[in-house]
């Protein structure tokens, strides 16, 4: 890692840089996703989708404790060994790279709704993925100075909608809470935990803490901060929109276009996608640059930014191989989506942990023994 990124960022830098990695997706389409399982209970889903963050920010950062300045694909490899490790460590870089086409897919869709109805979807994704691959380019350290700039914008654009729609929030549609029982909260949660397991990716930038000390504690406080947002993007959707938020593709975006204060401050939903434009585009430099390292480490290369830019070229493809339809993409999220992300960013980790921990005993009662 040192030889690839000589970058570092503090636990701070890293605690935003997360949590715009997963929020700035998860609060267009997750509303949305949990109203047609949840209802009225939609609200309480992310506490249950957050169990599964914290348990990813950990499993990453004990891995990396076990194997200091490393990253997933290259502890791979030492516990499992060269072979199965590379095989392993494929499989997750090809989730990653599916991952991130699904990303840009879904800022696609919305930059095409809210600024640029008449372009072709080809544009819009070549920009995107040009500008990340600069910023990818340019180091974590950039990547990080972003997410602290743009971070905590994000998290207050979420709490004005909120504010700013309070008055035309009708209370009676979070009833009857728990009406019939825990489990349309838990269904709806199984969806927006394939976002919070995504805080696995941590892993990826562990080994660039300046203070690694911090670094459990700056990434739970991040999945917090990160279920404070779900729930309220939630609420602002349900409060305002009730049962129509699961007929809807982007329902905070749609609750934004309702604020009016005085006839003065209106039509606000400009600045809102603006924001969100920004958001996005840390969130999709900071998967490339998950991408854009294993792979070179994978490959043994001594110097990332040398296939940047194919990356790049290899993530505009995906995004349309991805899926053929936006349509069909939340059908895959419906689906079969949170069980393979549960698969690769759970299961995988937990096994190899598993392993190094085991042959850490055998090695150490070895060492006593003789």
């Amino acid at each position: 890692m040192r030889m690839l990124e000589k970058g570092r960022i503090s636990a701070l830098q890293m605690g935003l840089a997360m949590y715009l990695m997963i929020g700035a997706t998860s609060t267009l389409i997750v509303p949305a996703i949990s109203a047609k399982q949840a209802k009225q209970d939609m609200w309480i889903s992310p506490f249950w989708g957050a169990l599964w963050g914290i348990l990813c920010v950990f499993l990453a950062w004990k891995l990396e404790r076990l194997y200091p300045r490393s990253t997933f694909v290259e502890y791979s490899e030492r516990i499992i060994g060269k072979v199965a490790g590379k095989a392993v460590s494929l499989v997750f870089l090809f989730f990653v790279l599916l991952a991130v086409g699904s990303i840009i897919r879904e800022y696609e869709e919305f930059i095409i709704l809210a600024f640029l109805p008449d372009t072709p979807v080809i544009v819009v994704v070549a920009s995107i993925v040009m500008a990340c691959s600069f910023a990818v380019r340019s180091g974590v350290e950039v990547l990080a100075r972003f997410a602290i700039l743009f971070a905590p914008l994000f998290a207050m654009l979420l709490a004005s909608i909120f504010l700013f729609l309070l008055p035309n929030f009708d209370w009676q549609n979070m009833l009857p809470v728990l009406g019939y029982g825990m489990m349309p909260s838990i269904r709806g949660a199984i969806e927006p935990s394939a976002w919070f397991v995504e805080f696995f990716l941590i892993a990826f930038l562990f080994p660039c803490l300046r203070n690694r000390e911090k670094g459990l504690r700056s990434g739970v406080v991040s999945v917090l901060a990160m279920l404070g947002t779900m729930v309220l993007s939630n609420m602002t959707c349900l409060l305002l929109l009730g049962d129509l938020t699961a007929d809807l593709i982007f329902p905070v975006f749609s609750a934004s276009r309702f604020i009016s204060i005085a006839d003065f401050f209106s039509h606000v939903e400009s600045i809102v996608a603006t924001l969100w434009l920004f958001g996005g585009f840390v969130q999709i430099a900071l998967w490339q640059y998950a991408l854009t390292i294993g792979t070179a480490q994978l490959f043994k290369l001594s110097d990332y930014r040398l296939i940047v830019f194919p990356i790049g070229f290899l993530i505009v493809a995906f995004t349309k191989w991805v899926a053929s339809s936006f349509q069909e993409m939340i059908g895959f999220f419906l689906a079969t989506g949170p069980f393979v992300s549960l698969l690769v960013l759970v299961l995988l980790p937990l096994a190899l942990l598993g392993i190094a921990l085991v042959r850490r005993g055998f090695a150490s009662g070895d060492q006593s023994r003789s």
